[in-house]
């Protein structure tokens, strides 16, 4: 089930959170860890002046590259329906992916052809992550008949309070999302440090506990999270910009600001080769994936690569390293924004770390 080679194809990361945090404007430069290249492409559709997207992983990394290069060869329907937003046949999606070749650099286009079963699915779902919640997402469907379907009715969110209440947050829920996140499944199935380092709290306690409060909230309905997770599908009434027309439309225009590399960020941002300075740093959960030491360098690096009046958004989801102190002096937090994030954030098992960069 979870052969694929990419971490994560589809939407982990709700682009509003980065978007109020991060304010890029057409004067900007931002750098972005790159994931399954949601986040670089819905920044693009705020008109940066250029958003840098970098990943240790070449998968990611040509994944980017093939979604840049359908939103530049196909209208939006078809670039829907070869991503797997909208139902295709297999060899409409291959044929799609031949003519996208010539766009590609030699290194995405050899990953890619190796994987031509995910690209006939629809690469949108045919991430590890991707794959197992839906899996997962099913099971629960078998074990709870009618109770997904039902959370997702709801046009009223006093009505889904409290059948949230009554119905859905329950003790069996909960077993159920503690089996399904316990450390020897996802050690097995996810093989993601988001979910296999050390923390504190059990990771199906934690992501229970989020979901109840996001479903006091936000409609099951409005949430792409609790779609993808509980349903396995992103939701018509929560897609980000580069799954919608509109969106779709203005990233294509802004294409050629994007740059793709494939580099350890904290690298990139000590690297003296090109001593370039940013406006604006989407972090992602980088703590997830890096030691104590390394997460000091990341923010040594922010503070070294920020130009004036530069502002940083890191998500932390659970894993809660103790931040090195002191902070950079430079960087200075902001309390209140982080906590608004936090709340209203859609991917709603996410803490913020987040502010802006002082003068040195």
């Amino acid at each position: 089930m979870c052969a694929a080679p990419f971490r994560y194809t589809s939407v982990n990361e709700d682009w509003r959170s980065e978007a109020a945090a991060l304010s890029p404007g057409p004067h900007d430069d931002v750098v972005c860890v790159t994931g399954s290249g949601a986040r670089p492409l819905d920044l693009l559709a705020l008109g940066p002046r250029r958003v840098v997207a970098v990943d240790v992983d070449p998968a990611q990394s040509a994944l980017l590259e093939l979604k840049a290069a359908a939103i530049r060869g196909l209208d939006f329907e078809r670039y829907a329906r070869f991503l797997g937003l909208h139902r295709a046949p297999a060899r409409e999606r291959l044929a799609a992916f031949e003519s996208l070749v010539p766009r590609l650099s030699s290194a995405a286009t050899r990953l890619l052809g190796a994987h031509e079963r995910d690209v006939a699915r629809g690469l949108l779902y045919s991430g590890r992550w991707e794959r197992y919640f839906r899996a997962a997402g099913r099971v629960s469907g078998l074990l709870r008949p009618g109770l997904v379907s039902r959370l997702f009715s709801f046009g009223e969110l006093a009505a889904q309070r409290r059948f949230a209440a009554e119905r859905w947050d329950t003790p069996f829920g909960r077993l159920l999302t503690a089996a399904a996140l316990s450390p020897s499944v996802t050690r097995l199935l996810l093989r993601d440090p988001a979910f296999t380092a050390g923390h504190d709290v059990p990771a199906g306690r934690f992501v229970s506990d989020r979901m109840a409060a996001h479903l006091g909230r936000v409609l099951a309905r409005e949430s792409f999270m609790a779609s993808l997770v509980l349903r396995g599908v992103l939701p018509e009434a929560d897609l980000p910009p580069h799954l919608t027309p509109e969106g779709f439309a203005t990233i294509r225009e802004h294409l050629d600001r994007l740059e793709i590399v494939t580099e350890d960020v904290v690298e990139l941002l000590h690297g003296v080769e090109k001593p370039e300075r940013f406006d604006a740093f989407s972090l992602s959960d980088v703590p997830s994936y890096l030691t104590a030491d390394s997460l000091a360098r990341l923010l040594e690096g922010v503070a070294r690569r920020a130009a004036p009046g530069a502002r940083f958004c890191i998500r932390l989801f659970l894993v809660r390293p103790p931040l090195p102190e002191p902070l950079p002096a430079r960087l200075v937090r902001n309390a209140d924004l982080e906590r608004r994030l936090a709340e209203e954030d859609h991917a709603f098992a996410y803490d913020f770390v987040a502010g802006h960069v002082a003068p040195a």
